[in-house]
């Protein structure tokens, strides 16, 4: 019996040969998503091999540690670089991964539309600066990834950039992350710590700034 698990453990392990650099993986982690690997997997069409029974896929490996950091977890850290971003969309929809294309394309909208700041003072004029209907302020530790905070809102910024401007300050204070928004239309303020549903919060408070 426990040969037999043995054996099956093997079998699920799948070696590539991209672009001349090797990697392995499991079958599981790379049929985990609909695209590319799992049609190439789970279908029996004919695969390209190299001369160690690998499978061959002719495309750079420049990348390809996130294509399987993607496959593995559903997210990934992607780098500030752009220039590396735009390349990882292009291999994203080579490997037909929709939902890593969709954070590529998010992440440089975030970069564009946010900023993060230092100080009250700059808030305040942030605020005022701003043309929108409402102003998103989130606020995090200094010791968090101010990467992790930024795609944390990213849906936010693409449901509703067209209506918020949204900013970063951080803070020493031994609180958790948090956020405001500012209704420029009534010149209030909405108070919220529950980050991981920004985007939905978001919308209830646009909707509700529309309907006045």
């Amino acid at each position: 019996m426990d040969s037999f698990r043995s054996s099956n453990k093997m079998t699920d392990i799948v070696k590539l040969n991209v672009g001349g650099t090797m990697f392995q993986t499991s079958k599981s982690t790379l049929t985990k998503f609909d695209g590319f690997f799992k049609t190439l997997l789970e279908t029996g069409i004919p695969v390209t091999k190299d001369n160690s029974s690998a499978i061959f896929i002719d495309r750079s490996p420049k990348h390809f540690e996130k294509i399987l950091d993607f496959l593995r977890d559903g997210d990934v850290a992607l780098p500030e670089s752009l220039e590396d971003v735009s390349e990882i969309q292009k291999e994203a929809q080579f490997y037909l991964l929709d939902g890593l294309v969709k954070l590529c394309i998010w992440k440089p909208k975030v970069r564009k539309s946010s900023f993060f700041i230092d100080s009250d003072e700059e808030v305040a004029r942030f605020i005022a600066e701003s043309k929108k209907k409402a102003v998103l302020v989130v606020f995090y530790k200094l010791t968090s990834n101010s990467l992790y905070i930024s795609e944390l809102v990213v849906e936010t910024v693409m449901r509703c950039g067209d209506k918020i401007d949204v900013c970063f300050k951080s803070f020493n204070e031994s609180q958790f992350d948090h956020f405001f928004f500012h209704d420029k239309i009534k010149n209030k303020i909405s108070k919220g710590n529950n980050i991981l549903n920004i985007s939905g919060i978001a919308e209830d408070f646009i909707r509700n700034i529309d309907k006045s």
